[in-house]
């Protein structure tokens, strides 16, 4: 046991270069990931990870160094290259948290939270009532679920399809178009997702509309904010249990991307 371990601190070191490649590529997703990048999570506990993830991908499978120039700087603007990789896989990934938190937001709006907010101790920010509480649900999904080790594993993958030092980031022009695309399809998915709320609450603001217009005394204000708050946290409280299978399902969209866009950095 002791010469195995002998043997890999040797390998390690003749290949420190390409364990610092991979390493930065990994810590580029916690740097991003709001598991990992939340404030109340030491540094140094993510670092630790990060090098065990990266001693591992190191074992589990051929990751290779191709030739480049032995200077400093090219090794510096490899290591940024790795670390905008890992970024990128993160953003992905990150924007499905931020979906519900958008869909939140939506629902806060319409039921007339807008101006109302709660402090998010990952963030370190101030975030939407609603909001806060689908990020706080669907991280228990991404936990719970196994998405964060499908996730990692997808990380380890991306050593196999894209090479150390050979990945495509600056001036790649179809993975701007694919990033904008991600953007406008969790946009479209958010809406779609908060309009059972949304609609409702604005089916409600219509009839209290025309109540309006049929009993001029009647003040909307007294009336309808109550009202709205009320169905509003009904329509909530129902719609939880159907959380999990959204999840699943956008998910599944997540993926997907994050398989494009690592393709999309693959040198031509």
């Amino acid at each position: 046991m002791d010469y195995d371990g002998a043997l890999l601190f040797l390998e390690l070191f003749n290949n420190v270069d390409v364990f610092l490649a991979v390493f930065v590529r990994i810590i580029g997703i916690f740097v991003i990931l709001p598991v990992f990048s939340g404030q109340n999570i030491p540094a140094p506990a993510r670092i630790s990870l990060a090098l065990g993830l990266a001693l591992l991908a190191m074992t589990s499978q051929s990751v290779n160094l191709p030739p480049y120039h032995f200077s400093i700087w090219g090794f510096a603007a490899l290591l940024v290259s790795e670390f905008m990789v890992g970024m990128i896989i993160g953003f992905v990934v990150m924007m499905l948290f931020s979906l519900f938190q958008f869909v939140g937001q939506l629902v806060d709006h319409q039921m007339g939270f807008a101006m109302v907010s709660v402090h998010d101790p990952l963030g370190q920010q101030q975030a939407p009532v609603s909001g806060n509480l689908y990020f706080f649900i669907v991280t228990i999904f991404f936990i719970v679920t196994g998405a964060m080790n499908h996730i990692i594993f997808i990380l380890f993958e991306s050593f196999g399809v894209i090479d150390i030092g050979t990945a495509e980031v600056v001036g790649n022009a179809d993975l701007i178009a694919q990033t904008l695309n991600i953007i406008v399809i969790y946009f479209h998915l958010g809406v779609r997702i908060a309009v059972p709320i949304t609609g409702t609450l604005l089916a409600v603001d219509i009839i209290l509309g025309i109540l309006v217009k049929a009993v001029p005394q009647m003040n909307v204000f007294v009336v309808g904010l109550p009202l709205k708050v009320f169905l509003g946290s009904i329509l909530l409280y129902l719609t939880l249990p159907m959380l999990q299978p959204i999840f699943a399902n956008v998910f599944n969209h997540v993926v997907g991307f994050i398989m494009e866009m690592i393709r999309g950095m693959v040198p031509s």
